[in-house]
């Protein structure tokens, strides 16, 4: 056995723009969380006990609003590679504290991103002759935010947001996308979207551990649609197959998808959606494709930890090699964690899917 591996040191923390030295001597662990469905959130822990100034008494060293209160803006980062690359930006929502038996007082700071703005918006409104891209462009617009949706989704004639906050409406929106907020931008992105090239994480280096499973309890052969066109008084069944899973493995060849697989196994492995009520066949076949890229995606998740990797994100591709030809590829993250803690040091961790198990070598 060996000891853990330390990477990275400790994180750069700056409250308002301004760092903040003494919260980072103080620090015992954070962790920075977020998914696909959006809004960042931060714990972090710090030591409570000590003198503010040399000379000045011993006292709680951090109650004090004009350093930390509820609103002031959190940012974390690591420098791994020497340039410091923020893994959180948001601002202070919760403020607590722990009296140990055997320890000195603690602070406890939560912090979200401005994302979680929105869950304090309630709103009724109609929209009409717009796609979801557009409704989720108007809401974060409306939010004060900058808008970067990279979908078009389905359209609807008419559609009505009730007593709803606005962040259940964009993630209503959103679907399957994956939706992130970045440098004051919303971001939202089809998983099967192009970008980065992927980040290469190998055992022998940065990735400690990975654990991972393809699995045919979600999956289906095919998802079909049905509804009734009012307008060409006509019944509506679209379907979407293993082309959209084809697609989200980027079309090449050689590797299992879930579809398939799942129609080897059992017979007539397809789900019927009748309560989508579709205005015309194209918005069914939106729809039909859409749950197939949901499932089908998620056929091979796994989830890894690396030394530390402050580059990574919810959207990126990572490319684990030294897996074997059934799991080694390209994956999408859905998930990352950074974590700092006094024994392990730096940390990220991370959930990744893709739609394809590798064949045999």
């Amino acid at each position: 056995m060996t000891a853990p591996l330390i990477a990275g040191g400790r994180p750069r923390i700056d409250v308002d723009g301004a760092r903040a030295e003494r919260l980072e001597a103080d620090l015992i662990r954070l962790e920075a969380r977020a998914d696909a469905a959006g809004v960042a959130s931060l714990e972090a822990v710090f030591l409570n006990w000590g003198s503010r100034e040399r000379g000045q008494p011993v006292d709680f060293v951090h109650f004090h609003r004009s350093s930390i209160d509820f609103g002031k803006r959190l940012r974390i980062a690591f420098a791994v590679t020497g340039q410091d690359e923020t893994v959180f930006d948001g601002l202070i929502t919760g403020i607590g504290a722990s009296y140990p038996e055997l320890r000195a007082p603690e602070l406890t700071l939560l912090a979200e991103d401005a994302l979680a703005g929105l869950r304090y918006r309630r709103r009724t409104r109609l929209s009409e002759g717009a796609t979801d891209g557009d409704i989720a462009t108007r809401i974060v617009e409306a939010g004060g935010l900058r808008a970067d949706v990279g979908r078009g989704g389905a359209s609807h004639g008419q559609l009505w947001q009730v007593n709803e906050d606005e962040l259940g409406a964009l993630r209503a929106r959103a679907g399957d996308a994956l939706l992130s907020l970045r440098d004051g931008t919303v971001h939202l992105t089809e998983a099967n979207a192009g970008g980065e090239a992927p980040l290469r994480l190998t055992r022998e280096n940065d990735l400690l551990r990975f654990t991972v499973l393809a699995d045919l309890a979600h999956q289906r052969g095919e998802v079909r649609v049905h509804g009734y066109d009012v307008a060409a008084k006509e019944a509506i069944h679209e379907t979407a197959g293993a082309d959209i899973a084809r697609r989200l493995a980027g079309g090449g060849g050689g590797g299992r998808l879930g579809p398939e697989v799942v129609g080897q196994v059992f017979r007539d492995a397809a789900e019927d959606l009748h309560l989508e009520a579709p205005a015309s066949g194209a918005e069914a076949r939106t729809l039909a494709e859409a749950a197939m890229g949901r499932r089908a995606r998620r056929f091979v998740r796994g989830a890894g930890v690396t030394k530390g990797t402050p580059t990574l994100r919810v959207g990126s591709r990572v490319n684990l090699v030294d897996l074997g030809p059934w799991f080694a590829g390209t994956y999408l993250l859905t998930a990352v964690t950074h974590r700092f803690d006094q024994v392990d040091g730096y940390r990220t961790e991370f959930v990744a899917e893709r739609p394809d198990l590798g064949d045999d070598a």
